[in-house]
């Protein structure tokens, strides 16, 4: 990953790791045309492969709160986008 904050592209159509081994942060959505969802992993664990455990994304500055380390990812419908990571 890139340093704090970072700009990640996010593909249409498949899950994109945006952050890595966190506890807290905040995901920024930057491009409006794309519909966010996101889910995570403990860290360590395999990556998602479904789009079935997807969660809307529900504001542009959705929060990232975990006790354990945990891999995020996000899922673009509709359109290729990009988030800024905070963490």
């Amino acid at each position: 990953m890139a340093s704090d904050p970072a700009i990640v592209a996010c593909p249409e159509g498949e899950w994109t790791l945006v952050a890595e081994t966190v506890t807290s942060g905040n995901i920024w959505i930057k491009d409006t045309r794309a519909q966010y969802s996101q889910t995570y992993r403990l860290t360590g664990e395999a990556a998602p492969t479904l789009f079935d455990e997807a969660v809307l994304v529900s504001s542009p500055g959705d929060c990232i709160r975990a006790t354990e380390a945990i891999d995020v990812y996000i899922w673009c419908q509709k359109n290729a986008g990009s988030v800024r990571v905070d963490v």
